[in-house]
């Protein structure tokens, strides 16, 4: 691992960890990380397969910035490819210490649309999210209420691409469709999940249940 990957990754986990205790003296440490690295790029240049991969985007915030993070499908998994440029949230003010993020514009309307939405509805949840696309026992335990915030992120066609990936148990639901119960019960968006046939809804509820 070279060095530009390595500050790369330390500098995001240390913005989760600010997040998890926040403490406002982790963002700036990790600020002082990104300074360090110039105006190199935030993450290697892609190749012609990764362009053309399957994408997502989610929106992410700790106590003083949020940005977002573009996920590829590459070789069966997700795989986090750049960030956008942090932005205060307090002053509104773009990070400036490095270039090298990705440009904002390259984010779908309804992610931007989606941050302000993810800031106003909380969600009961408890302890720290586990590896994206991972099962977590404490999520298993309360049956999936609510699955992961990255599984909330994903988008029909995302969906679609990740369920075929995985095996669950069957877990059915009484006098409602799939559709009512993920969007009333699960915390899904209705417009991430609507476009699923029948079965995909059935198995992304027994995926819920299952932890992830």
């Amino acid at each position: 691992m070279n060095r530009r990957r390595f500050v790369f990754w330390i500098s995001l986990g240390i913005f989760g960890l600010a997040e998890k205790l926040r403490a406002g003296a982790l963002d700036e440490l990790a600020a002082s990380i990104l300074r360090s690295t110039g105006s190199k790029r935030i993450a290697p240049a892609e190749s012609t397969s990764e362009a053309a991969a399957p994408e997502h985007w989610t929106s992410a915030t700790n106590n003083t910035w949020h940005w977002y993070e573009r996920e590829k499908f590459i070789e069966g998994r997700w795989k986090l490819t750049g960030i956008t440029t942090p932005i205060n949230n307090f002053t509104g003010e773009r990070y400036a210490g490095r270039n090298g993020y990705l440009d904002e514009s390259l984010v779908p309307a309804e992610v931007r649309g989606g941050y302000e939405e993810d800031r106003d509805v909380v969600v009961e949840d408890s302890g720290p999210e586990t590896a994206p696309g991972k099962p977590d026992p404490a999520r298993r335990a309360r049956h999936g209420r609510p699955p992961s915030k990255w599984l909330r992120s994903l988008h029909a066609d995302e969906l679609r691409i990740w369920l075929r990936t995985i095996d669950v148990p069957e877990a059915g639901v009484s006098g409602m469709s799939f559709l009512t119960h993920l969007t009333r019960d699960h915390s899904f968006r209705e417009a991430n999940v609507i476009d699923l046939t029948s079965d995909e809804q059935a198995l992304l509820h027994a995926a819920a249940h299952y932890g992830y």
